[in-house]
């Protein structure tokens, strides 16, 4: 990326925030007044070692599906006859041999064929990983993330309530800056709390090195507060999946290389003078060596080799199923050849590498959009879509473990072992309804997934491996006005809990303080650790 690109659209270069592409809107509203959180009464109980969270955000609005079948057939998973089944009531037959076939109705259990797991997940649909993860305790799966407080189904709306982690959104902060200024605002409080790699906190926010950063574009997630100024270093910037340097001045002349250096010299001359521009271009200079390090990474040669004493057969077969080999012929971890799959990868390297980049956002361009409409039942449509989601975030889990037993060395020079402290969240607009219209997709919902991965080392953080809430449908027979809701005594979560939670895993003890506003959300927002 040529840097005077990059200046364009880096949030480091402009307090304007947009959606992806693929979701740009004219019509982005303005309001004079947003509320923004007083980030010094966080209380901070800060954790040992600093979370790192990567956000992947499903636009357009995914499915409940591929994680909740429990409904598609009689009395949950696997059964036949008349009764309050997903697919006897939809206007459109799902086990019709024009749409899924008989198998979406039967368990996997009773006939090597069904569609239905043993948790309920949609095999063909990236249930089989699914499947895979929840067994070895690097997932959990939430099935009622359900709005009450605002049951928008815009589009617009809804991604800014979780990007923003709020309801009031217009020109509310993002979820990453609200991050940023929490930790610093409360910068004293982490003096004990390490990196992953055992280093020590910066002296001041000016320390960290690429602590916040999007792999989708300019991303709402840092849409800056107008209320409280950011420091430059805390806002987030944009890199590509082959960390195109950003920092480099590849793009000069000659001329203009030779006008730079003697700035440098009269700075250097003058130092006392020129404080802010000589810790800027040091900063700079840091900046694109880290990234010209992190570029080496990326090549296939650096992933892990597995692990001595990990049993890899029924990996490997899993993933041949689906037509990716897992293992290279010297037993090293690949992942799948998709836009995607690269783009999580690049993420990933970026956490494992610099333990100091607290939270990513990550888009999933090149699989297509999620606002299933029209031909949910194609080929290459949702059960495609999510299969190659979460066949990339099952290699991505063992990159992040398998880096960690063998050993990684770090942008620092320092060897971790640590990687328990990654977090992947995966979520999308809302739900959708369940009748399969007569378009063979599925118009807007409420209910919906959230597929968690990681962070099993963060004591604040649910044990992993686990399915949580339950579903019913509802609506009525025949019609498109057909959906889940949380059964009787199941909880329930706002999206906002999912920002919530974020700020509980970086030590704030009253995170419903930063998801609160006194209009719209006075009381804020629970966790998805809270039982309540």
């Amino acid at each position: 990326m040529k840097r005077r690109s990059f200046l364009k659209t880096a949030a480091l270069g402009s307090s304007t925030v947009a959606l992806p592409a693929s979701f740009s809107l004219p019509f982005l509203a303005n309001k004079a007044y947003a509320y923004s959180p007083t980030y010094a009464n966080a209380n901070i109980s800060a954790p040992a070692v600093m979370p790192q969270v990567i956000n992947i955000f499903l636009y357009g609005g995914a499915s409940e599906l591929a994680g909740n079948l429990t409904n598609m057939a009689q009395n949950g998973m696997g059964d036949t006859g008349t009764n309050n089944s997903i697919n006897t009531n939809s206007k459109n037959s799902y086990s019709d041999g024009n749409a899924f076939g008989g198998n979406i109705l039967l368990k996997r259990t009773d006939n090597p064929n069904g569609e239905i797991t043993a948790n309920g997940c949609w095999y063909s649909a990236g249930g089989a990983f699914m499947e895979n993860m929840l067994s070895s305790a690097d997932m959990n799966l939430y099935r009622t993330i359900y709005k009450q407080k605002s049951p928008t189904q815009s589009h617009r709306e809804s991604i800014f309530m979780s990007h923003k982690g709020a309801l009031d959104i217009e020109n509310a902060p993002g979820v990453g800056t609200r991050l940023a200024l929490m930790i610093n605002s409360n910068f004293s409080s982490y003096k004990s709390t390490t990196f992953a790699d055992g280093d020590p906190m910066p002296s001041d926010a000016n320390g960290f090195v690429l602590p916040f950063v999007s792999f989708e574009g300019n991303s709402t997630s840092y849409a800056l507060d107008p209320e409280n100024t950011m420091p430059l270093n805390l806002r987030g910037i944009t890199m590509d999946n082959q960390f195109n340097n950003p920092y480099t001045r590849g793009d000069l002349t000659s001329s203009e290389t030779a006008i730079n250096a003697m700035a440098q010299n009269v700075i250097a001359s003058q130092q006392s003078q020129y404080n802010g521009v000589w810790s800027a271009l040091n900063k700079r200079a840091e900046l694109a060596d880290r990234m010209t390090s992190l570029s080496a990474l990326l090549s296939d040669d650096n992933l892990p080799v597995v692990p001595g004493g990990v049993n890899t057969s029924n990996d490997i077969s899993l993933h041949s199923d689906f037509g990716h080999n897992l293992l290279s012929t010297d037993s090293r971890l690949q992942y799948p050849n998709t836009g995607f799959a690269q783009r999580l990868k690049a993420a990933v390297t970026l956490m494992l590498h610099n333990p100091q980049t607290l939270y990513a956002t990550v888009g999933t361009d090149g699989l297509g959009g999620w606002d299933d409409h029209n031909n949910g039942i194609d080929r290459d449509g949702y059960r495609r879509r999510m299969l190659r989601v979460m066949q990339a975030i099952d290699v991505a889990m063992k990159h992040i473990k398998w880096a960690g037993r063998n050993g990684i060395t770090t942008l620092g020079g320092k060897t971790r072992t640590n990687t328990s402290n990654i977090i992947i969240n995966v979520m999308g607009d809302f739900g959708r309804r369940v009748n399969l219209n007569d378009s063979g997709g599925w118009d807007h919902g409420n209910n919906q997934n959230l597929y968690t991965f990681g962070g099993a080392g963060i004591s604040s953080r649910r044990a992993l491996g686990n399915v949580i809430g339950e579903t019913i449908r509802a609506g009525q027979t025949g019609t498109n006005n057909q959906y889940t809701v949380p059964d009787n005594g199941s909880k329930t979560w706002e999206p906002m809990s999912v920002a919530a939670s974020t700020y509980r895993y970086f030590g704030a003890t009253n995170p419903h303080i930063m998801t609160a506003d006194p209009t719209y959300n006075p009381q804020g927002d629970k966790t998805l650790e809270d039982e309540s």
